[in-house]
């Protein structure tokens, strides 16, 4: 896994306004991130959003306030875990940005990571195995404040996104907290962005809804819709055929 190119993959969806713009999926970005020197804060809507149809939503859900602001700099989770399977395992790191700050603490978020790496209807079903580790790792999954993940993700639409970059995945907090649209179930939304961005890390690339009223692929862009028409118009991703998928976390 040496060697990959510093890809971003776009997670979050984009309006049916901005139908007419079109959104590249992956884009050349810095390694690094600049320091804000700012102190941490949070936001809260100014205003109800309406929830959208289900299939598509752009825009972050209503909910809890999140981070706006990080230091560039990581503090690693403590704890390791050994692979639940024989084989050779991704060395992995858990890893959330100093200045954000959880409200239930750094340990829930590593332990639901962990949980969806291991998981049987994970990437486990396919042979991939992972062991967390709190130094040198092969994979690091990050928390990372909504400026960071703006700044590294990209932000020329105005929507808020999750990552892989090389051999790190950057979870956007707002994400994190607040989920998608397209998901009612918030603990189910984090399983599917953990699973679709180390699943770029592993090599997989986009699907589409392969049947209407099919469960949606894990690398279906499933923050964005979960039909291919809207796929079609916003991200030339999937076939204009009218099929429309229910959200699913899990790689089949």
């Amino acid at each position: 896994m040496t060697g990959r190119l510093a890809v971003v993959h776009y997670l979050a969806g984009l309006s049916l306004a901005a139908a007419t713009v079109l959104a590249l999926d992956t884009r050349t970005v810095p390694m690094r991130v600049t320091a804000h020197g700012r102190p941490p804060v949070v936001t809260t809507p100014t205003h109800a959003d309406p929830r959208p149809v289900r299939g598509v939503g752009a825009d972050l859900p209503p909910g809890a306030p999140f981070p706006v602001h990080g230091t560039g700099r990581w503090r690693v989770v403590p704890g390791t875990a050994k692979p639940t399977g024989p084989g050779p395992a991704f060395a992995y790191s858990v890893e959330v940005e100093e200045g954000v700050t959880l409200p239930e603490g750094d340990q829930p978020f590593a332990a639901q990571v962990h949980h969806t790496l291991v998981h049987p209807r994970g990437w486990k079903r396919r042979g991939f195995e992972f062991r967390r580790v709190d130094t040198a790792p092969t994979l690091r999954i990050r928390l990372a404040a909504q400026d960071t993940a703006r700044e590294l993700c990209g932000f020329d639409l105005p929507y808020d996104t999750s990552c892989r970059i090389g051999d790190t995945v950057y979870l956007s907090a707002p994400r994190w907290i607040r989920g998608a649209h397209t998901y009612d179930d918030l603990t189910a939304y984090r399983a599917y962005v953990v699973n679709h961005e180390v699943g770029h890390f592993l090599g997989y690339g986009h699907e589409p809804c392969p049947e209407d009223g099919a469960r949606a692929p894990v690398m279906m862009q499933q923050t964005l819709s979960t039909a291919n028409d809207e796929l079609a118009a916003l991200s030339g991703e999937a076939p204009a055929d009218g099929k429309t998928c229910t959200p699913d976390p899990w790689p089949r």
